[in-house]
């Protein structure tokens, strides 16, 4: 579909996307500096189409616009998703503390997403490690959706985002079934109430889940050296 689109139509999105790979994969090296003419020229977009892709790569830290019409790419390094990750664990916790003091909560978002995990689980070991990722990813999306305070919930879409690519380029996955146990948990601790909520979204996150994304970048890396 990505593919059709990129031929017949391409948009802002298709641009973001290729440069986002291409800098997280190297392609596009710190320092390196981009034009938005250019840009446009290449893609067959507007300049305008090639300014909002470069806007949302500048907000997620990838790229420094210096004005002229030119662009310098920053990447991204393990620190840089340390930090993102402290972030994403701060705002997170807040949405937790949010649901954990809510009188009135929809959980039809989460149940929703719990459903389709749980059909997928039932799948035992032809369980798609893949699909079972992006549910697992819809969780943490359902999570601020109920709470709702956009605020928190876009600020978290954007690092959390760019580190869902960073996973996807590596291909790096958890095992289908360790992904649902441990998004079980967290829902039962939303639906619950759990008194130790906080705790249990803070263990959630730093449990093993930061160094699935700074292996998953490493490997990147290592494939281009």
């Amino acid at each position: 579909m990505l593919n059709s689109t990129l031929v017949h139509s391409p948009t802002s999105l298709d641009v973001l996307i290729s440069l986002r790979k291409d800098i997280l994969t190297r392609r596009l090296c710190s320092g390196t500096h981009l034009k938005r003419v250019n840009l446009a020229e290449q893609y067959g977009v507007s300049r305008g189409s090639v300014s909002q892709a470069l806007y949302k790569l500048e907000m997620e830290g990838l790229v420094e616009d210096e004005g002229n019409g030119r662009v310098k790419v920053i990447g991204i390094e393990e620190k840089d998703v340390i930090d993102m990750f402290d972030m994403r664990l701060y705002l997170e916790k807040k949405a937790m503390e949010i649901l954990r003091d809510k009188e009135d909560v929809d959980y039809i978002p989460l149940i929703e997403v719990l459903k389709s995990m749980n059909e997928e689980n039932s799948q035992g070991d032809q369980a798609d490690p893949v699909r079972m990722a992006a549910l697992g990813f819809n969780i943490h999306v359902a999570m601020f959706e109920m709470a709702g305070n956009r605020a928190i919930f876009h600020a978290w879409k954007t690092a959390s985002g760019l580190m869902q690519e960073i996973i996807m380029i590596n291909g790096s996955h958890v095992p289908a079934r360790e992904t649902y146990r441990k998004h079980k948990i967290l829902s039962d601790c939303i639906i619950q109430k759990w008194e130790n909520a906080v705790a249990i979204i803070e263990e959630h996150l730093m449990a093993g889940s930061r160094d699935i994304y700074l292996d998953a970048l490493r490997n990147i890396t290592c494939r281009l050296a």
